[in-house]
């Protein structure tokens, strides 16, 4: 059986996905070893560099972005359509995280 909630989700995802021409994954198995810190640091770069970047922290055990951008009062931007948009750092560069939906910082995430 199918959702049709997920099933639109997954369908505008691919849609925003689609218009990106160039996507740079950070992982590793390994906590604390710098994905944060290398990401950050490429989004700034390539965003001095001219172009137009978009940060995104998946890190639900510790999403730290806003907080290594100085950025941890940024507030999501709401759409019209209900959504939620993301923090703008600058011009070129913008990041989404889940901290700013936390009620506090050291707040359990269940899904």
């Amino acid at each position: 059986m199918t959702n049709p909630v997920l099933e639109e989700q997954d369908k505008r995802i691919k849609e925003k996905l689609r218009n990106i021409d160039n996507k740079i994954m950070v992982m590793s198995g390994k906590g604390g070893v710098g994905k944060s810190t290398v990401a950050i640091n490429l989004a700034i770069g390539l965003s001095l560099e001219n172009y137009y970047v978009g940060l995104l922290d998946v890190d639900l055990h510790g999403p730290n972005v806003p907080m290594m951008l100085g950025m941890e009062k940024g507030e999501l931007q709401q759409r019209p359509d209900g959504t939620v948009g993301p923090v703008y750092y600058s011009p070129n560069l913008k990041f989404m995280s889940i901290e700013p939906l936390l009620p506090k910082k050291d707040s359990a995430v269940i899904w």
